[in-house]
């Protein structure tokens, strides 16, 4: 339940928590599955499971199935490649496992299991996966963050301007404006957020390293409950402030999404057009 519900509670008697499962591949796979499924939403695993064929999928969903498995590999990569000689991390693994512990990271970037001390991992490590929380998982699902979908839908209008197009297109399908704007609306909220809730750590807790405060901040925007060891020792304001940052990422999306869904509305004229110097 903690896994498909991308929670990161764990229950065990081990001292070491999920870490004593690092080398147990058949647990790590049926968790990780879990977060996976939780974190794509229900809606497109029905999909999936009606249509079957990624060509009969809608365009929602395509992204999604494109997106999610090329975020993994990305982290994974990254975790492999800057962990690899780390002695408290994947230095003394062997091969197979060093892979399959850098897999099992990334695909815990939403859900907060963790069979290493992110304490102990190099900050170009931290830096990186902050990134990954930041997106989260796919829009309706269990996962926090700014939704996959947001980042596709701003990345394939990047491309589509890059290209000289007038409009966000892929898959033969184009994206109304109104919701690459609300893409990029989502998208710049909670960057503001973000750095907003960094800063106040900042000032309320001067004495830790930035880098970590940043990886905690976006750690709770995202829901995810990762932490670099600092968290007990963070004063009262900073746990307040983690709270509104944990409160405020859950439904802080979603809200800001469902309003400008209930608020669109046709302009009942346009002003004359003049260029802006761009670059």
């Amino acid at each position: 339940m903690s896994g498909f519900n991308n929670a990161g509670f764990i229950a065990l008697k081990e001292e070491g928590g999920l870490a004593e499962f690092q080398a147990d591949g058949t647990v790590l796979a049926v968790i990780g599955v879990l977060i996976i499924l939780g974190g794509i939403s229900y809606g497109v695993i029905v999909e999936v499971v009606r249509r079957r064929r990624f060509s009969l999928f809608g365009l929602n969903t395509k992204l999604i199935l494109v997106v999610t498995p090329l975020l993994l590999a990305f982290g994974m990569g990254v975790f492999f490649l800057f962990e690899y000689q780390n002695p408290d991390t994947l230095g003394p693994l062997p091969l197979g496992q060093k892979l399959s512990t850098s897999l099992f990271e990334s695909i815990s970037k939403t859900a907060g299991f963790t069979t290493v001390d992110y304490g102990a991992t190099e900050k170009q490590t931290n830096f990186v996966f902050t990134s990954l929380m930041f997106v989260g998982g796919a829009s309706a699902s269990v996962a926090g963050g700014i939704k996959i979908n947001t980042l596709a839908v701003v990345l394939v209008a990047m491309l589509s301007i890059m290209r000289g197009r007038s409009h966000a297109s892929v898959f033969s399908r184009e994206i109304p404006d109104v919701q690459v704007r609300r893409a990029l609306l989502v998208g710049a909220i909670a960057t503001a957020f973000v750095f907003s809730i960094v800063a106040l750590l900042t000032l309320s807790n001067s004495g830790f390293d930035f880098l970590e405060l940043f990886f905690e901040s976006v750690s709770a925007f995202g829901t995810v409950g990762w932490s670099t060891g600092i968290t007990p020792q963070l004063s009262d304001w900073g746990h307040l402030i983690l709270v509104v940052a944990m409160f405020v990422g859950r439904i802080g999306p979603f809200t800001v999404g469902l309003a400008m869904a209930q608020r669109t509305e046709r302009d009942p004229y346009r002003f004359a057009q003049e260029r802006v110097t761009i670059g």
